[in-house]
């Protein structure tokens, strides 16, 4: 690859996105032209075969996150548009999460990040190269994102997706503290999932987050105790530990098939999942549960955070978790998890 810049400040920053197009493209010369857009590079990118010259409108950001990106596209379009010739707008940065990418195809806009992730459609030439790895300081702020007491925040959100809310509001209703909402709603913005504005923070892409939240989602986080029961009929039993419960001022609710089944039924199982907060063993010793090293059909969860049952709904006087937890517990669970949870999604979430 020949390459011929005016390296200024940037020397490091630019060095590695042209070898990021050096790999996409071996063979291929690059060269600066004039921009017609301040704070973006006009590449002339010459392919080795037929020797097609591509011109390039290319601006990096040191932070990949939709709020950004949305910056920079509003730059590449105009100056793109600008005069002639006519440039191709390409977004680069250290990493660009999937979130990042969609919105960078839905505004027509090429982009490369220093992972490997990578969408340019050229004329006549067209590369999708998308990688599954993250660097660290991007894991960690998606652990911090979804962490139980920040999703607390993002459960209210999923969970009254048209609201408007004031920080304060927010944070009161979520049950955390005026920082940690802060926080999280920064986040959120600079995914674009949620737009602050005179009329309150609201959620714009809900669907979006959900999906995010749904990838890093482990059901494993919340302890569990499995059991084997007399009774053979699952509502049956769901109904006498719902009750056993109240009586004992436990706070218990269904979850998984069991859940669904109540809500949304699709997926038929013989077992009963229900998270419990209060005292498990005096309950087990009421319903004269049996524990099961393997298998067994009903399964008491002890949740990483009492946030799992914000908003418990009551189905049939049996008490179920909300509809956004139900979708997380369901989603990545093996046994026909990923159908009920399209079910649940479909007929009552709606996004």
């Amino acid at each position: 690859m020949a390459v011929s810049v005016k390296v200024q400040s940037s020397r490091t920053t630019r060095a590695a996105v042209l070898r990021a197009l050096g790999e996409l493209f071996p063979g291929a010369r690059l060269r600066q032209e004039s921009s017609p857009a301040e704070g973006a590079w006009a590449i002339a990118l010459t392919l080795p075969r037929p020797g097609k010259t591509h011109r390039l409108l290319l601006a990096f950001k040191s932070l990949g996150e939709p709020r950004y990106l949305a910056q920079a596209i509003t730059v590449l379009t105009l100056g793109a548009a600008r005069r002639p010739p006519q440039r191709y707008p390409v977004v680069a940065a250290p990493y660009i999460a999937p979130e990042g990418q969609r919105l960078c195809r839905e505004a027509g806009v090429g982009y490369l990040d220093l992972i490997g992730n990578a969408f340019l459609g050229l004329d006549g030439v067209l590369i999708d190269r998308r990688t599954e790895s993250r660097p660290p300081r991007a894991r960690a702020r998606l652990r911090r994102l979804v962490a139980p007491r920040s999703s607390r925040v993002l459960r209210v959100l999923l969970e009254q997706p048209k609201a408007a809310w004031t920080l304060t509001r927010l944070a009161e209703e979520a049950t955390v503290s005026l920082r940690t909402a802060h926080l999280v709603v920064n986040a959120l913005e600079e995914k674009a999932f949620v737009s602050k504005a005179r009329g309150g923070i609201r959620l714009t892409q809900p669907g979006a987050l959900l999906d995010l939240w749904a990838g890093q989602y482990d059901l494993a986080q919340h302890p569990r105790r499995s059991f084997y029961t007399f009774a053979r009929n699952a509502r049956e039993v769901a109904r006498a530990i719902a009750t056993a419960a109240v009586a004992q001022d436990s706070r218990l609710a269904l979850t998984l098939h069991s859940g669904a089944a109540l809500v949304a039924p699709f997926v038929r199982s013989p077992d009963v999942h229900a998270y419990v907060v209060g005292d498990l063993d005096r309950l087990i010793r009421k319903l004269d549960l049996r524990p099961a090293d393997t298998g067994g059909s009903v399964h008491l969860l002890v949740p990483a955070d009492e946030g799992v049952l914000y908003r418990t709904q009551s189905v049939d006087g049996i008490p179920v978790v909300c509809n956004t937890q139900l979708y997380l517990d369901l989603v990545n669970y093996p046994a026909r998890g990923r159908e009920q949870a399209d079910e649940l999604r479909r007929r009552k979430l709606g996004f």
